[in-house]
């Protein structure tokens, strides 16, 4: 099994530069790292004039002048990403366009394969608006050595979604299948992504798991269907330990022993009874699971404002019945703010 991660740097948003990478086995080890310099055969426009550039290349342009261009390397950089198991990057979808402008530069053929997006992945991990791999790389714990360089970001991907998968205890494989909307992949030089619905997909998968002895025997879990829908990267890593550990799933909130909920009263939490009520990070950590680093960057704002979080997450969830809950909350922010204001008899 091998994976190829890479990043591509370009010299004005648009045309290729360097191809950087790293090639790694089944454990993430490095067996191979290059970055790849190309002249782009295009000027560098790295801001708009008068402006100081927000992005740093490794190197001067004259270095990458000095290079050969994208044809040289067409057949080497064709090897690496069809010879691979799996493709991966952070924010790849733009990688993959990148590459499809250079071949159609120099009118070479395109070719079809799959890439794994991590900044995806993370996305359907955490609230973070944050998306940066510099950031993702602090919330993980990942050093920093070189932003901007190529096969450094491309070995930087891969230690940040190691340490990912380290948390959810899950292979790109089974990411991959279970997010399929994280997989970019090229269809007539353009790069897309599946339409599938990742909680079609839980809903099946669900059904595969096999609860095993351990401390949670005997014991069921339901989680807001909300989470099940918006969540479903981690409702599946936390399902399969729960499961893993003795207990089962259950879609009928009544009888469950845990039920795991969302920011605001969904259909199933209204049906609770005897079921100890937690959120979705208390419950992986109940689990065994360490989610902290997946736990948005305003938590505790949005813990100290709970009316303002439901708010916001029934927004989304656009139902009919969280409608209710919406007015109910602006009636009694209305009321607060006219018995604050109003003067005494």
């Amino acid at each position: 099994m091998s994976y190829l991660f890479f990043d591509i740097e370009c010299c004005d948003g648009k045309h290729m530069c360097s191809f950087g990478y790293v090639v790694c086995d089944e454990k993430m080890r490095v067996l191979k790292k290059e970055d790849i310099l190309i002249n782009p055969e295009y000027p560098f426009r790295l801001a708009r004039k008068g402006f100081e550039p927000e992005i740093k290349l490794a190197y001067p342009p004259e270095v990458f002048a000095e290079q050969p261009n994208f044809s040289f390397f067409y057949d080497k950089i064709k090897e690496l990403v069809l010879s691979s198991d799996m493709v991966l990057g952070h924010a790849v979808t733009n990688d993959v366009r990148f590459l499809n402008i250079a071949c159609s530069q120099y009118k070479l053929q395109q070719w079809k394969y799959c890439a794994l997006d991590t900044q995806k992945v993370f996305a359907q991990l955490t609230r973070s608006q944050n998306m940066s791999l510099e950031h993702i790389a602090e919330k993980t714990g990942v050093s920093i050595k070189h932003l901007h360089k190529s096969d450094d970001d491309a070995e930087l991907t891969m230690e940040a979604f190691k340490a990912v998968l380290k948390k959810i205890k899950m292979t790109p494989e089974e990411i991959a299948e279970i997010c399929p909307t994280c997989v970019s992949y090229t269809e007539g030089g353009t790069p897309k992504a599946s339409n599938a619905s990742a909680y079609k997909i839980l809903k099946a998968k669900v059904k595969t798991l096999q609860a095993k002895k351990g401390p949670f025997s005997g014991k069921t879990v339901c989680f807001s269907e909300h989470l099940e829908k918006k969540d479903t990267l981690k409702v599946w890593a936390i399902l399969k330990e729960f499961c893993k550990k003795g207990g089962q799933y259950t879609n009928m909130a009544e009888k469950a022993d845990y039920f795991v909920r969302a920011d605001f009263v969904c259909k199933r939490h209204k049906v609770v009874q005897n079921s100890k009520v937690m959120d979705i990070f208390g419950f992986a950590q109940t689990v065994g699971l360490d989610f902290k680093c997946f736990a948005p960057d305003n938590l505790e704002y949005l813990r100290s404002e709970p009316a303002t979080a439901s708010f916001k997450d029934m927004l989304k969830a656009k139902g009919g019945e969280n409608l209710k809950e919406i007015e109910n909350i602006l009636n009694a922010s209305d009321a607060s703010e006219i018995k604050t204001d109003s003067p005494k008899p």
